[in-house]
């Protein structure tokens, strides 16, 4: 059974997945007529042949079970554009081995009850995982041991600020052998690695009280700067959220939005929100030269 390790982030962090710290300078919106060309624009602006490239996040729960998740739109419309430019591919999940006994059974039910994750979140993560092997990106999961089980109890539950400290630690550990595993290829195919998850983990400016949940720092690092994280956003998720809404992005995307259109803000030189057309009007939309500008 794969049980997402992003689960644990919507306990303590749902709505605050997606806010970053101070940055210089307003986000700027563009719209283009497809999320393709928008995480395509983001990565050209960087110019990374080699690195991180960290996709985060809204979490799908049982309430927004019937808008599609931004991990079966990563699947289908972003990734196989992407196929090129990758080696590696991280996901934010873990496979229950039953090898860790009462804590592991307690930590996955807890995790399962507490996060409201439809069924299909399992089958997605594991079409993602068969869609990179198939397209020559090698995939890889998390590593969860006993000790990491016994860290996440709390008493009869779960402590989710040791799970989610856990999860970060798991996804550098991860990061980092990627990047090895990419900078031993023998082959000169492309070097970028791919991460997926929540978008709590994957910010480069955390809330000072989300900053141990985050491995951005550290994969910044390990990459000499050559990191850049993008967050995916169904509106319809974001739409209920206080916290998403009074974000300085959400602004300059409400001002740029159109039916059919997605949008890309740029927060800044290594920071982009992707935010999905609503499930009113999925049909594309043709902008001057595949996108627009607008102002905040």
């Amino acid at each position: 059974m794969l049980a997402a390790g992003a689960l644990a982030a919507a306990v303590l962090a749902a709505a605050a997945a997606v806010v970053p710290g101070p940055i210089a300078g307003p986000p700027r919106a563009q719209r283009f007529a497809t999320a393709q060309a928008a995480v395509a624009a983001a990565l050209d602006e960087t110019h990374f042949a080699g690195g991180v490239v960290a996709f985060g996040e809204l979490h799908q729960t049982l309430a927004t079970a019937g808008v599609p998740s931004a991990l079966k739109r990563f699947t289908e419309q972003l990734f196989p554009a992407l196929t090129a430019r990758l080696s590696q591919l991280v996901v934010e999940t873990w496979v229950t081995t039953g090898r860790c006994g009462e804590a592991e059974k307690a930590v996955t039910a807890d995790v399962q009850r507490t996060t409201e994750r439809p069924a299909q979140t399992e089958t997605e993560i594991e079409t993602l995982l068969r869609v990179a092997h198939d397209r020559g990106v090698r995939p890889g999961i998390l590593t969860i041991g006993c000790q990491d089980y016994q860290a996440m109890r709390a008493g009869g539950g779960v402590d989710y600020d040791r799970t989610l400290r856990v999860t970060a630690g798991a996804l550098e550990t991860a990061i980092a052998r990627a990047l090895r595993l990419a900078a031993a290829a023998l082959t000169a195919g492309p070097r970028l690695v791919a991460v997926y998850g929540g978008a709590l983990h994957n910010d480069l400016r955390p809330d000072p009280a989300l900053a141990a949940y985050s491995f951005a720092p550290a994969a910044l690092q390990a990459t000499l700067g050559h990191y850049v994280e993008i967050d995916l956003v169904v509106p319809e998720y974001a739409e209920s959220s206080a916290a998403v809404k009074a974000q300085p992005w959400w602004r300059p995307y409400r001002a740029a939005r159109r039916p059919g259109a997605t949008v890309l803000v740029r927060r800044d030189a290594r920071s982009f929100v992707v935010i999905f057309p609503g499930a009113a009007s999925q049909k594309p939309v043709p902008t001057p030269a595949g996108r627009q500008s607008t102002g905040p």
